[in-house]
């Protein structure tokens, strides 16, 4: 007669691992707050391989070290997985059939590495299982690789030993680029139809995986994007991965309308608002390269130096963002360089600006001087004396661009006249930005000055 080992779940289901003898006492593995007994039972029949008792290597190397020993509690806190992965381990081992699914892939590969279900132990083992569950439903699909990646990020650090993240990484970044050039061809095949194929238009699955991203953690996103640029994803493709994501993760944070009285009343507490730094130093560290036609909308990019002025992010991440949005100002309306100024935790300083006026005078100032070469990032925020513009330079903007572009000054001149606590010095640095020749009418510019006057009656000049 042989001694088994029987395991009572919470549900006190008996779940028993394969026998084992000559155990001395009965056992409980307490995992967080949840307790598993091994108790002693009785069974007649013979074992014939009494060496393949367990499937776990981990469990049975446990029950023969304390063999001899009192000890009767063992705790496992860093199970993968906790109680819920343990008890469907367990169960694998008894043979009753557990269903893999989505949503337990990972944490059933992580509780097979801990431990120890391999072949090594037995056929068909839970980490062969779950191996081919993970090639035959996951790896190939973006959207379940996404799904899985998400479940991972309660899976660390166990999750990257087994190096599960690092694949599905790959496996999206692989896939979209498949996708990519499938949509490609199909395009081609649109365009030249082969001879008796129906010319059918591709269409753009409402169900685009770029979507399902706003649900992994701001490492993860930056992994798989940072994977797909790397195999070639187009930068439109990435633009509208990068805006979907930041607009979810940003949401009620960024100041995206004319009132910046809104950003002295809704101060967050500290430890968000360094979450919502990293998060948008982030989103500038991934932007595409730079480019005069570039595929970010300049919405987007005025939003976010927006959100990076009022969460006081790294002088690099400002610098990068306002050259992006010089680059393309002759595209922005007034709307985009309206930039709340941030006047730190003094909300009741009646005497702060409203508008953040050397924002837009660096804005403008890379717009007139597109021809310089790039700046280190610690240099491209300059005082507004330092400023020069080449106006007959070669690369400097065309007249019909320029003039749209001293419209938008103009009108912008207009609006921030009405703070009272713009100092005449930032009002004519903005006035005397632009060339006389860069305007072809001025009533703009004096109705602009107008405004002010009426607006700073005291000023003695």
């Amino acid at each position: 007669m042989l001694t088994v080992i029987a395991l009572i779940t919470s549900e006190t289901n008996f779940l028993c691992f394969r026998p084992i003898s000559d155990v001395s006492s009965d056992l409980t593995i307490d995992i967080g707050a949840s307790s598993f007994a091994l108790h002693k039972m009785n069974l007649e029949v013979p074992i014939k391989n009494i060496s393949s008792f367990s499937r776990s290597g981990r469990i049975r190397k446990l029950l023969l070290e304390l063999k001899d020993s009192k000890v009767t509690r063992i705790p496992l806190p860093s199970m993968p997985g906790g109680s819920e992965a343990f008890e469907l381990a367990a169960k694998f081992c008894y043979g009753i059939n557990i269903e893999i699914t989505l949503s337990n892939v990972a944490m059933l590969r992580c509780a097979a590495h801990f431990l120890e279900m391999t072949d090594e132990y037995a056929d068909k083992s839970l980490e062969t299982r779950t191996e081919v569950y993970l090639k035959d439903m996951v790896l190939g699909n973006i959207s379940n690789c996404i799904s899985v990646l998400h479940k991972c990020e309660t899976l660390l650090p166990m999750a990257e030993e087994i190096n599960l993240v690092n694949r599905i990484v790959t496996a999206i970044a692989n896939n979209a680029c498949k996708e990519q050039l499938c949509s490609g061809l199909l395009k081609l095949e649109h365009n030249y139809p082969s001879k008796g194929l129906p010319n059918l238009e591709p269409e753009t699955p409402a169900d685009w995986w770029g979507k399902s991203l706003t649900v992994l953690s701001l490492d993860f996103f930056q992994r798989v994007l940072s994977a797909v640029k790397l195999k070639g994803l187009k930068q439109d493709l990435i633009s509208k991965i990068l805006i979907n994501y930041a607009q979810t993760s940003l949401q009620g944070v960024a100041v995206t309308v004319r009132d910046p009285h809104l950003v002295k009343g809704n101060y967050l507490d500290l430890e968000q608002q360094r979450k919502q730094r990293v998060l948008v130093e982030a989103m500038v560290s991934l932007l595409p390269s730079q480019s005069r036609k570039s595929a970010v909308p300049m919405a987007f990019l005025s939003s976010l130096l927006k959100s990076a002025i009022t969460q006081m992010a790294s002088t690099s991440c400002r610098s990068d963002l306002e050259r992006r949005i010089g680059l393309q100002l002759d595209q922005a309306i007034l709307e985009d360089i309206l930039i709340p100024a941030n006047n730190g935790t003094n909300i009741n300083n009646n005497h702060s600006p409203l508008y953040d006026i050397d924002s837009v005078l660096r804005i403008f100032s890379i717009y007139l001087n597109l021809d310089e070469d790039d700046e280190d990032d610690d240099n491209r925020l300059k005082d507004e004396n330092e400023m020069m513009y080449n106006f007959d330079s070669p690369g400097s903007p065309k007249q019909s661009s320029i003039v749209k572009v001293s419209k938008l000054l103009d009108n912008y001149l207009a609006e921030v006249a009405l703070d009272s606590n713009l100092t005449p010095s930032k009002f004519i640095a903005l006035a005397e930005l632009l060339p006389d020749h860069a305007r072809v009418v001025t009533d703009g510019l004096y109705r602009a000055a107008d405004i002010y006057l009426k607006v700073h009656p005291n000023i003695k000049d």
